[in-house]
């Protein structure tokens, strides 16, 4: 599936030339909507729809990269580039051809400062804030733009919600900014769709937004073709959308409430007419539709990050899961396995003290994507990662300040909730076992011994080296029994790192509740050896 964020490849990097306008991906980058029979598309002043007029010109919104929009006279916005047809070399007889090209992606306030877009729109903290967002980007009269000062265009403030992938078996892709400052009263939000419901059979809806970067444009022409009632993630009609129209809203006509987010479409959005390209056109019931998800996944999402704390938007939702006081919630892209566009947090451990980071544990709170972690120590230092699974383990070896940086794999994007405990090294769970020994026949008889009690994935450290307390003359060796007696794990010479002593790191991930084991302790051959074991459990 492609997604219509115009102006550059979804999730890449933008690239601009100096007096360019947004340009379009080759076909075989991205693929657009298009027309579907009539070119039902009207400029906000032309439309006969009072409402829907009133919703464009109070809620819609143009995302805008700093490189198409002049602020030099905060009296007169303007937005410098070639025009449509110049833009896109379409022939003189195309609409809209005067248009100017500005905006990637639409949105729409949905309430006092939260702006509804696309989740592909804003992948990440650096993406959203190269965005401006730009109210009264339409038309008032024929070739008239509607003046735009500097009270019309917005900052953001901060992504507060946003999927784009599949969560429990829905295909997501919305986002919820929050603005620099309230945009009410001068602007209204829109009015929201509530209940988790599908849109009927062939029900009409209204696209209010950009197409191809042009001021804001209004479609009543389309009708719902497949409602996704099993899902309720996305609905597919025939609305007449191209690039730039990714985030605009979707509404039901009859009652004039936002029902969706225009996300998705196939299709070439124009093609060539002999040396100009003129717009695609596809039957009314041909190619394959514009797709939109459903607003209630975003309602829903925004919520919980609110803990419902919104009568605009929250009344009458369900309550909200909330998250736990140790965890934080992130979303992204294009962190290249965590190295860059990362949600960071930082923590001073102690030396010995335990961080414990989890990006997938929490049911209410579902990743997306694939959530990669990074520790890093006050250095720059990796010291552990979450790249064999879910999140990782560690116990500081020095003290200082630790950032974890939360980040996706690679390009994807991704989002999740991170789970973070930290235990100090005063309350790791220890002991001491002293011993005197000769004769062991390298551990096999006469040993010493303790009995410990591990759960899933905690971690013996236990050793005559190495560990606080841990002290030995000979030369010791040690296994580790489970219940059944069986070796699981076993050290002799601590690896090169104590001499002559030993030490065993263990992690327990038997699926239990919890399981028993065994240290045996003893010594090389008939050798003697004595001093005392001890043992850490985090």
């Amino acid at each position: 599936m492609k997604h219509f964020k115009s102006g550059f490849q979804v999730m890449g990097a933008l690239a601009l030339a100096v007096g360019c306008g947004p340009s379009d991906e080759t076909l075989a980058q991205q693929q657009h909507a298009v027309v579907y029979g009539t070119d039902n598309r009207m400029d906000v002043h032309a439309h006969p729809d009072a409402t829907l007029r009133a919703r464009a010109q109070q809620a819609a919104v143009a995302l805008v990269h700093p490189g198409f929009i002049d602020l030099t006279d905060p009296n007169h916005v303007t937005f410098p580039g070639p025009t449509l047809g110049a833009g896109l070399n379409l022939c003189s007889t195309e609409r809209f051809w005067s248009d100017p090209r500005a905006a990637f992606c639409s949105g729409t306030l949905i309430d006092d400062d939260l702006v509804l877009t696309a989740g592909h729109c804003v992948g990440n903290a650096a993406e959203c804030a190269d965005t401006y967002f730009v109210f009264n980007f339409h038309r008032t009269g024929e070739g008239v733009l509607h003046p735009v000062t500097s009270q019309d265009v917005f900052t953001c403030g901060a992504i507060v919600a946003r999927q784009l992938g599949t969560v429990n078996g829905q295909n997501l892709d919305y986002a919820v900014v929050r603005l620099d400052r309230a945009a009410t009263p001068r602007f209204t939000p829109a009015p929201v769709r509530m209940g988790n419901t599908a849109l009927g059979a062939v029900q009409n809806v209204a696209v209010v937004g950009g197409s191809s970067g042009t001021p804001i444009k209004i479609d009543t022409g389309g009708s719902v073709r497949d409602a996704r009632s099993g899902t309720l993630d996305y609905f597919v009609s025939n609305s007449d959308t191209f690039p730039g129209t990714s985030g605009a809203a979707v509404y039901e006509t009859a009652q004039h409430t936002l029902a969706g987010i225009l996300v998705r479409g196939y299709g070439v959005d124009y093609v060539d007419n002999g040396g100009c390209n003129v717009v695609n056109v596809c039957p009314e019931t041909g190619c394959t539709g514009s797709e939109s998800t459903y607003v209630y996944p975003a309602l829903k999402g925004v919520c919980t990050e609110l803990q419902n704390n919104s009568t605009r938007l929250c009344t009458g939702m369900p309550p909200a899961p909330v998250r736990p006081a140790s965890a934080f919630g992130y979303t992204t892209s294009d962190t290249y396995d965590a190295t860059q566009n990362t949600v960071d947090r930082t923590y001073t451990l102690g030396v010995g003290d335990v961080i414990q980071a989890n990006a997938c544990g929490l049911p209410d709170f579902p990743a997306t994507g694939y959530p990669k972690l990074r520790l890093e120590d006050a250095q720059g230092n990796e010291v552990a990662s979450s790249f064999d699974g879910c999140g990782f383990k560690l116990r500081t070896g020095a003290a200082g300040t630790y950032t974890l940086r939360a980040g996706c794999d690679y390009t994807d994007s991704c989002s999740a909730t991170v789970d973070v405990k930290v235990t100090l090294n005063a309350n790791l769970k220890r002991g001491t076992l002293p011993f005197n020994l000769v004769n062991t026949s390298s551990g096999t008889r006469k040993t010493a011994n303790l009995n410990v009690t591990l759960t899933p994935g905690q971690v013996l450290d236990v050793g005559t080296c190495g560990v606080e307390c841990a002290n030995a003359t000979g030369d010791t060796l040690m296994r580790l029994h489970d219940a059944s007696g069986t070796v699981v794990a076993e050290n002799d010479d601590a690896f090169g790192t104590c001499g002559s002593l030993s030490r065993i790191v263990y992690q327990m991930n038997v699926v239990a509740p919890s399981v028993k084991y065994q240290v045996r302790v003893g010594c090389f051959q008939n050798t003697r050896c004595s001093g005392t074991a001890a043992y850490v459990i985090y």
